[in-house]
């Protein structure tokens, strides 16, 4: 009996990048995740000694045909299909082709950002839709062969999984089966060392994937991961997905002085929020092999900044968007590239509000902005934001700052910026 995974293609010229946003997805022109959470669903089957196969038609690039072809050559005995709420469209129409090609096999719609479109995805032709993360429920689902329908990952293993199906010790599950996809075709690999985050943003669509509580694995278990992926695949780059990666000092500390010790040296990169960096852990993670932080700076306006819930109040907000110009600076003094981040089009966003973004970005300078489109993910509490007129209208002045940046950084000398950071790194502390 095989079992067989699969992370399906698009029609359409854009690319579902189901592990967008914390699994909640999204249709891309050119930037995609590799499907972290299929290769961790195959490693749990492998353990259990469950027959399973994955095909990745995304990363292979093939058509829906090729993939049904493909699909046959196994004769699986169960398919499950990964999904998200981003890609739905996309998601329906390959549940509705495989449908067609396998009239009688069981077909399990999987994904944790697509477990609010349970009863879309039966009716295109899915028999069973798996409400939660499906990492460890999925081999539970195949053993107990439920009724089709809606089935929800704690009424399979409450052990493991609170009442919204999230993981409550992400230690638990194992190394993801990296050699069953073609990782190289996206230059990176991935790793979780923690789920959740402790904050309350409106706007956030994490919390909703992943719980409000961050859960973080032991960092012995992170660094020996990281040094599995250095010395098993050798990839160009790893991608550290934790959400809020440095919330937890001592725990980002212990990972990134585990690394130096080890003589780790694959560059990475990590996310948080700004206020949870300073100078001594960003010196500390640039010497771990750290190029790249991500933060979310969302708005540079105070006023916008607490209505959408990011600070507290006014006092606040002035503290952290001045905390943020010193993080930024202490990152690129270390050499570690500095990635910003601004939503665009939230409710009752103003021109004027994004002028004062656009002004602070400039003061800012990081290495690399980002103006992103806000999106209304389910149950987040902001609500609906504005049309895709006003997005467009909204954004040119941050696309003006991001254009701006990008010549800066290209007129600088890389050969000087790896000798500076290299000098830097070597002052003691």
């Amino acid at each position: 009996m095989t079992i067989l995974l699969l992370n399906a293609p698009a029609a359409s010229t854009q690319l579902p990048n189901r592990e967008a946003t914390a699994s909640f997805g999204a249709m891309s022109e050119g930037f995609i995740y590799p499907p972290h959470t299929l290769a961790v669903i195959l490693a749990v089957l492998r353990e259990q000694g469950l027959e399973a196969a994955l095909v990745d038609a995304v990363g292979e690039e093939l058509g829906m045909e090729e993939t049904i072809a493909r699909a046959r050559s196994f004769h699986p005995a169960w398919i499950g299909v990964y999904t998200s709420h981003g890609t739905l469209e996309t998601d329906r129409e390959a549940i509705a082709a495989l449908r067609a090609a396998f009239p009688k096999t069981p077909i399990v719609a999987l994904g944790t950002g697509a477990r609010y479109d349970g009863e879309a995805l039966l009716a295109a032709g899915a028999s069973h839709m798996l409400s939660g993360d499906p990492e460890l429920a999925f081999a539970r689902l195949i053993t107990q062969q439920p009724e089709p329908g809606i089935i929800k990952a704690h009424d399979l293993l409450p052990e493991e999984h609170n009442f919204a199906g999230l993981l409550r010790h992400p230690q638990k599950l194992p190394r993801p089966a990296w050699d069953a996809i073609p990782w190289q075709r996206y230059g990176f690999l991935t790793l979780f060392g923690s789920r959740g985050c402790d904050d309350n943003c409106a706007y956030c669509a994490y919390v909703r994937a992943q719980g409000r509580s961050q859960r973080v694995r032991p960092a012995a278990d992170v660094i020996a991961e990281m040094l599995w992926l250095e010395r098993t695949f050798q990839p160009k780059r790893i991608m550290v997905r934790d959400p809020v990666f440095a919330a937890q000092r001592y725990w980002a500390m212990e990972i990134a002085t585990g690394l130096i010790g080890r003589g780790f040296h694959t560059p990475w990169e990590c996310e948080s929020r700004p206020e949870h960096f300073d100078p001594s852990l960003l010196k500390k993670l640039a010497r771990a092999g750290c190029t790249t932080i991500k933060i979310g700076v969302e708005s540079g306006d105070p006023d916008e900044l607490v209505r959408i819930g990011r600070v507290e109040n006014l006092a606040h907000a002035r503290t952290y968007l001045a905390y943020t110009r010193e993080v930024v600076a202490a990152a690129k003094m270390y050499g570690i590239n500095v990635r910003a981040y601004v939503m665009v089009g939230l409710p009752n966003q103003t021109m004027a509000n994004i002028q004062k973004t656009a002004a602070y970005i400039r003061e800012l300078r990081p290495t690399f902005f980002h103006p992103r489109p806000y999106v209304a993910y389910p149950r987040v509490l902001l609500g609906q934001g504005q049309t895709d007129e006003a997005v467009q209208r909204l954004q040119r002045p941050l696309l003006d700052v991001q254009r701006d940046l990008a010549r800066e950084y290209a007129r600088q000398h890389a050969p000087w910026r790896r000798a500076r950071r290299k000098l830097l790194l070597a002052i003691p502390d």
